[in-house]
């Protein structure tokens, strides 16, 4: 998976055990100051500035993002996969080109393999999920071959990197549901603007929707204590270092709680899982594997085929190499309380 390019001069990048730091604690907070990064690495806080900035202008970063919990919001979380019937680049260019636009889609993932297209819907209920639906499809004007909906149901593993890149633990919140917390439209302006650029400046926010840089903090910690904001993170550039991304497909006869549980237990500990959720479906996982080279795949799906040697019925495995739209708040889905 690669995001869009702001800068299209990029390249293989090498990081030491220094910058492998520095991204690591990016992953974990996004606006994290630099002089609390430079005292856990060991850098001074200009040397970390200097570091960060080379990993922008090179393409590794690709900006800073913010994970919101749409669930506070009355929306559910859904994947849709599509199979296009063979249409020409040209035509395929204009339907992706009118998903991008939708408000309710969160991502559109190209892949090759089984389907072509993943998108990531936000609907609320089986009526808005309806209504979604038939948007998608209408957009895609009879080029669809053959799809599926996954709803999800329950989040498992969720990080900007995998164990095998920087050691870190799996993040253990649960990210998808929950109620909605007292928001006004000012944080929603807040979010609308963290979504698209997370480390913008307290000053700058304030200036944008009439607060002190005092208030904007105010308000961005009530959020992030009442789990509307999960966590700030940056957009990597994972082909940039050497990364392709592999998504998997799952269904597991009987995936009743204790299957369940020894899929969850072999997740947190997996060096190459990037993100995992429970679906309902026809498929009742989805796992994002993030890994340098086959021999590493290979390792997780030997062992999830020997954690499951009967019951893993059916499984695809797809290969994502391109990224249209991938956006953790839409912007202009949620209005003014």
């Amino acid at each position: 998976m690669r995001y869009l390019q702001k800068n299209g001069k990029v390249k293989q990048v090498k990081l030491d055990v220094k910058d492998k730091k520095i991204v690591s604690l990016l992953s974990t907070d996004a606006r994290m100051p630099l002089t609390q990064i430079s005292k856990k690495v060991g850098l001074s806080r200009d040397a970390v500035s200097y570091r960060i900035k080379g990993f922008e202008d090179k393409g590794v970063i690709q900006g800073y993002r913010t994970i919101v919990n749409i669930g506070k919001f009355g929306y559910d979380n859904y994947h849709l996969f599509i199979k296009l019937n063979n249409p020409s680049s040209e035509a395929e260019k204009k339907v992706v080109a009118k998903l991008v636009k939708r408000p309710f889609i969160r991502a559109i993932l190209k892949f090759s393999g089984n389907f072509d297209l993943e998108i990531a819907l936000v609907a609320k209920g089986v009526s808005g999920l309806d209504d979604v639906l038939g948007k998608v499809l209408s957009d895609c004007n009879g080029m669809i071959q053959d799809y599926e909906v996954l709803a999800i149901s329950k989040n498992y593993v969720a990080e900007t990197f995998p164990p095998n890149f920087s050691g870190l633990a799996p993040m253990k919140k649960d990210v998808v549901g929950g109620s909605r917390g007292k928001l006004d439209g000012v944080d929603i302006k807040i979010l609308d603007i963290l979504g698209e650029e997370a480390q913008t400046p307290l000053f700058e926010i304030g200036g944008k929707v009439g607060l002190s840089a005092d208030a904007v903090s105010y308000r961005i910690k009530n959020m992030i204590a009442s789990g509307v904001i999960i966590k700030f993170i940056p957009a990597i550039n994972y082909i940039s270092l050497g990364y392709s991304l592999y998504t998997f497909l799952l269904n597991i006869d009987g995936f009743d709680a204790e299957k369940e549980n020894k899929l969850k237990s072999f997740l947190d500990k997996d060096r190459n899982t990037l993100w995992a959720v429970k679906t309902i479906g026809r498929y009742n996982v989805l796992i994002y594997l993030l890994v340098k080279d086959v021999a590493d795949l290979q390792e997780t799906i030997l062992k999830l085929r020997g954690l499951f040697p009967k019951q893993l019925n059916r499984y695809e495995m797809l290969i994502a190499y391109e990224e249209y739209k991938y956006v953790y708040f839409p912007k202009g889905l949620v209005g003014n309380p």
